[in-house]
């Protein structure tokens, strides 16, 4: 590797086999986790040097930039230019028989022989699997070394990345676009897409750090989405009170946000901000939310990096409290997207359709899905996709009210 690299602490050889194998070779480990976190902390250092270098570009071309340099494609580019394609581990090593493919020390093949060479020298894999050891290296590196050092290799690889203290960036964070009359700050959006990024590797680390011999890739998949979705972080949003903090100009913003706060059912009145966080952990968060106090939530993320100097642990500090009971649940048994867990359980979706509510007034779509014993349940919401998540939250609801019907006569 380059100067910059040489003096740094480096991944141990038994970390670097990890993350050059893929589970189909049947080894005790994989590299799955390491890329798990490794992609976690490669969007946050991209989109970190991206907020930093485009002081003027929009959340829009940020965000386009971003998947570009993190995409599989580019990954699996720079794995070729940097000439690491060889070092990937896929194949199951078979030692005897037809199909071996290891050879003891000092034996050679006959190379006359292609077939014979292919299997002995050559692998195939996909380029996906030469992206995720792209990440599984930058993974292995972070629990090796430091953010700095992790950063450097990152540079190293061909991304440009690189590692202020202002009350202007508290009050972008809670600014809608449609505030006119703040000249001070810009709008929460470019924070949104600085924190969306912190939320996701803080999260991630955190699963990693205290959980990685019992959680599997997908498991952390899972309990991201139960605790990084809109709809959730929307709700925390409200339950500490920020909502009241947002400037907008926006007659449509006020009314989803006053239709939201003002549902009982969400948010009973007199009770604590405590109270609200210990509500409801067992359930996929509402789908009802209005997609900007979610955006808030993770501009005060990317504010609260930049106003401590781009410290994670402080964003950690402030987080994880708001965050701490549902994630102990999800650690336990995540919540599912409802969508996901309804098509586990066989159901089928029969009919989704733009309507209007129930007094014709206002435009509304309607989804109908139908269980496996047949029942059907509508769900409604302002597009499809929210009635088909409302839709499918009511039959599991039936589906559960179901089983424990029958567990209390068995």
């Amino acid at each position: 590797m380059e100067n910059t690299l040489i003096n740094e602490q480096q991944p141990s050889p038994d970390i670097l086999f990890q993350a050059i194998t893929r589970r189909s070779t049947d080894e005790q480990m994989d590299n799955e986790n390491f890329e798990v976190l490794g992609d976690s902390f490669l969007k946050l250092a991209v989109s970190m040097s991206l907020y930093y270098r485009h002081p003027s570009a929009d959340s829009g071309l940020l965000t386009a930039t971003r998947s570009k340099q993190i995409s599989n494609e580019n990954l699996y580019r720079l794995a070729m230019q940097r000439h690491l394609k060889n070092y990937l581990n896929v194949n199951r090593v078979i030692f005897r028989g037809k199909d071996a493919n290891w050879l003891p020390p000092g034996y050679v093949i006959d190379e006359a022989n292609l077939t014979l060479k292919q299997r002995y020298y050559q692998q195939n894999a996909k380029k996906k699997a030469f992206s995720d050891m792209i990440e599984a290296f930058i993974g292995a590196f972070l629990i090796s070394s430091n953010y700095t050092t992790t950063i450097k290799f990152i540079h190293w690889l061909g991304i440009d990345v690189v590692p202020v203290n202002e009350q202007a960036y508290l009050i972008a964070a809670f600014t809608h676009t449609s505030n006119s009359a703040n000249r001070i700050a810009d709008c929460y959006e470019r924070l949104e897409f600085l924190g969306d990024a912190i939320l996701e590797f803080l999260v991630t680390r955190h699963i990693f750090v205290n959980y990685n011999k019992i959680i599997t890739p997908g498991r952390v998949t899972d309990i991201r989405q139960d605790l990084l979705n809109n709809d959730r972080l929307a709700y925390i949003l409200v339950a500490c009170s920020f909502h009241t903090k947002i400037l907008h100009n926006s007659p449509e913003l006020f009314d989803e946000i006053s239709s939201y706060v003002g549902n009982e059912d969400f948010f009973p009145k007199n009770q604590s901000t405590d109270q609200y966080l210990n509500k409801n952990l067992d359930r996929w968060a509402d789908s009802t939310a209005p997609k900007a106090l979610a955006d808030v939530f993770e501009a005060l993320v990317g504010a609260i990096f930049i106003d401590s100097g781009n410290s994670l642990e402080t964003v950690w500090q402030v987080i994880e409290p708001l965050l701490r009971k549902y994630l102990d649940r999800s650690i336990s048994q995540p919540n599912l997207n409802p969508i996901r867990s309804f098509s586990e359980h066989g159901g089928k979706v029969i009919d989704c359709r733009e309507s209007t509510d129930k007094d014709g007034d206002k435009p509304m779509a309607v989804c109908i899905v139908q269980m496996l014993d047949g029942a059907k349940v509508e769900g409604r919401g302002l597009s499809k996709k929210i009635a088909k998540a409302n839709a499918c939250r009511e039959a599991m609801k039936h589906q559960h009210h179901n089983e424990y019907l029958y567990q209390s006569t068995a």
